[in-house]
């Protein structure tokens, strides 16, 4: 039996893709913040999908320390990880500062998904994993401030998502070409509007869009299924880029100085 992993699958599109996942006979282990809200989710999945193979873990992944007692916690649970779907994420109008001096929306939707990535490569090497991110179509002009990555001076909603979409993009991009022959792949989706709770703290107008415009957790899940499950996926390194098509991707190839930078940034924040 293989082995899923889903971070933010206690909710929204990660719900759907472990249930959809579950019901294809995978072990499923879901991630979530809210302890009640978790047990909940993994009762609902149960249910739904009629495989009692579901666990779940409960972590604040803001925190980097919570990244690292989500993987310990992974690691005593399984030493193989056939798929990790990363799909936490957050939108936020105001700047907040994690404990560890860094701005939320890059630590919870881009840096936890490094962490949980690096620090699983064991489990994730011996079950040749399709790792994929739940994301977002990159910003035009986006741009990783290296110089201030906690966004400290001139924040911006936009910017902020900018830098952590950006980033999981350079992810994609370096870990396609240090893990070439790994057997291991990583592609990114872009979610387009969906009703999720992801929008649930940004402004008026984001929401108001989201509730009129957004498809159904459900239905943006499928593309997510898909990726992290069906054996035709043996690519690495693409995104794609139209919200409901599956046979539509492009590589990612941004900036590879700058993806190889991000990287070590990366490693030295995680320590």
């Amino acid at each position: 039996m293989k082995t899923a992993v889903i971070t933010g699958g206690n909710s929204g599109i990660g719900k759907e893709v472990a249930i959809a996942l579950a019901r294809n006979n995978y072990r499923v282990i879901i991630h979530g913040r809210d302890a009640e809200k978790t047990k909940q989710a993994a009762a609902e999945i149960v249910t739904a999908s009629g495989n009692n193979n579901l666990d779940y873990i409960v972590a604040d992944i803001s925190v980097i320390s919570g990244m690292k007692k989500l993987v310990a916690e992974i690691k005593g649970r399984t030493d193989t990880v056939d798929s990790l779907v990363l799909s936490t994420g957050v939108i936020f109008p105001d700047r907040r500062e994690t404990t560890d001096g860094l701005e939320s929306m890059f630590t919870i939707q881009y840096l936890s998904r490094f962490a949980v990535t690096q620090l699983l490569l064991p489990e994730l090497q011996k079950g040749k994993a399709k790792i994929i991110h739940v994301g977002a179509s990159k910003i035009k002009n986006a741009q990783i401030f290296f110089d201030d990555l906690p966004l400290k001076n001139n924040f911006s909603m936009f910017k902020a998502m900018g830098q952590c979409m950006s980033a999981n993009y350079f992810f994609v991009e370096e870990f396609t070409r240090r893990y070439a022959d790994s057997g291991m792949v990583m592609n990114i989706g872009h979610v387009g509007l969906a009703k999720t709770g992801i929008a649930r703290d940004s402004n008026f107008l984001l929401k108001f869009a989201v509730s009129v415009m957004g498809k159904t957790p459900k239905a943006a899940a499928a593309k997510f299924t898909y990726l992290a499950s069906d054996p035709a996926v043996n690519f690495s390194g693409y995104s794609f880029t139209k919200a409901a098509n599956t046979s539509y991707k492009e590589k990612v190839n941004y900036d590879a100085a700058a993806a190889s930078r991000l990287w070590e940034k990366s490693l030295e924040l995680i320590k």
